[in-house]
């Protein structure tokens, strides 16, 4: 079956329509949003507001610029539209998440976005574009005309603004297998260069979870070191998901040999929050909670509960040594679970830059238009009852980027995690093969 078309802007949409989408929206903030004191205030006045304006809408654009302002209005992440495109194709080389890329990622350096990580072998690496160069257009987005706007943004909110500049920069260079993407970079002489880079499917398993689109997961894990000085493993997911498990296991198997073990969510936009209970029991021996996420009806602890059984019903024993989180702007929602969680209890120290502050659990609604509407359902705090949601993680050993480290194929992030687990005294004095869980505070 061929890839739903994209409605087009211009696309007629009745005001019977555009009033049924805007009512069931709304209904759904008021039936299930945390913040019953803001619904009870801000959203019941919005409604009489921008409702009489849902009946003058006459096209698919108009009625995207009346959802868009509703939502504008919650001071929360984790609402916004997914379109029906996206939601319903069947094509899972064709989708959101799970289509091309080019083998370029793109983080933020104050007001430049620059190429954070390049491929080996990628169509981008082969293009000549390399690490550190200054991304100055992806196709006809200018990334620093929209990282200078995150300036004028309240602090509160900048986050959460430069995680959602990111993911735009990022969707531009995973288009669907085959299409072009015109990439301008300048070296660190400011020689400028401009690339016409063609997408190929992107690697992975390709898994749907609910209402999503078909998305794309990836796991890498790999040792650093191991000859003159002990080996650390490093472990990489770029999203939470059920089906990626049994790859994470075979990870974190080929690991446990090695002193410490660093967890890299750089990247990591989060996904089904119920999955750091399982992972984070590779690395602790007795019943620990990672936090308390509370909707209007009910409180659930995230329990940790020690990992002894593998998938395939044979023994395994939690992982005793230093651990380690890198997190960045691009990490969200269960990764800040995740890195916060251990970061409070003492079991890992964290590292890179502070994370997205988009923590709030979600859940996602079909609307009278055909779009998908995703919502937060629900709050979250971590272990010391603090809120995650708008503060992010903040690591205990900031390691910001810079054009000169990534052109040079450093990654500070990484050498600071390892470097910090090697002088650790757990790895001198706790090995590998211990039984018990290292729980001094690295903080």
């Amino acid at each position: 079956m061929p890839a739903a078309k994209a409605p087009a802007a211009s696309e007629p949409v009745s005001a019977a329509l555009a009033t049924s989408t805007f009512d069931t929206l709304w209904t759904v903030v008021r039936n299930t949003y945390v913040d019953t004191a803001f619904v009870s205030s801000h959203w019941t006045a919005l409604r009489d507001t921008l409702r009489p304006q849902a009946s003058l809408v006459e096209n698919r654009n108009e009625l995207n610029q009346l959802l868009a302002k509703a939502l504008a209005r919650i001071p929360d992440s984790h609402f916004y539209i997914i379109p029906e495109s996206a939601a319903e194709s069947d094509d899972k080389t064709d989708s959101l998440g799970a289509g091309g890329t080019i083998g370029l990622d793109v983080r933020a350096i104050g007001d430049k976005a620059v190429a954070w990580r390049v491929e080996p072998g990628s169509p981008a690496a082969a293009s000549g574009i390399t690490p550190g160069e200054t991304i100055i257009r992806i196709g006809d987005v200018d990334p620093s005309k929209s990282l200078r706007l995150i300036g004028a943004v309240p602090e509160a909110g900048r986050p959460r603004a430069l995680l959602e500049a990111l993911h735009g920069f990022n969707h531009a260079t995973s288009p669907s297998p085959g299409a072009t993407v015109r990439v301008r970079v300048a070296d660190g002489s400011g020689k400028i260069s401009e690339h016409t880079v063609v997408a190929v499917p992107a690697k992975g398993t390709v898994s749907q979870f609910g209402n999503l689109p078909p998305l794309t997961g990836r796991v890498v894990s790999r040792k650093v070191g191991g000859s003159s000085s002990p080996c650390v493993g490093v472990i990489a997911f770029n999203i939470w998901l059920p089906a990626l498990v049994p790859e994470i296991e075979k990870g974190m198997d080929g690991l446990t040999s090695c002193a410490g073990i660093v967890v890299d969510l750089r990247g990591n936009p989060g996904g089904v929050g119920a999955m750091v209970m399982g992972f984070g029991g590779y690395f602790v021996d007795s019943v620990i909670s990672l936090g308390t996420m509370r909707s209007r009806q009910v409180s659930l602890r995230f329990v940790m509960n020690p990992r002894h059984v593998r998938n395939d019903g044979s023994t395994v024993t939690p992982f005793s040594g230093p651990m380690a989180i890198i997190v960045d702007p691009m990490s969200a929602s269960t990764s800040e679970i995740f890195a916060a969680g251990m970061q409070r209890i003492g079991r890992a120290r964290v590292f890179g830059e502070r994370s997205a502050g988009a923590a709030l659990p979600a859940m996602m609604d079909r609307l009278p238009s055909g779009d998908v509407f995703v919502h937060a359902v629900a709050d979250f705090t971590d272990p010391d009852g603090k809120r995650i949601e708008g503060a992010g993680v903040v690591p205990d050993e900031i390691t910001p980027l810079s054009e000169k480290d990534l052109a040079n194929g450093r990654d500070t992030a990484l050498e600071a995690a390892v470097r910090w687990i090697r002088s650790n005294p757990a790895t001198q004095k706790a090995p590998a093969s211990q039984t018990g869980i290292v729980h001094s505070n690295f903080n």
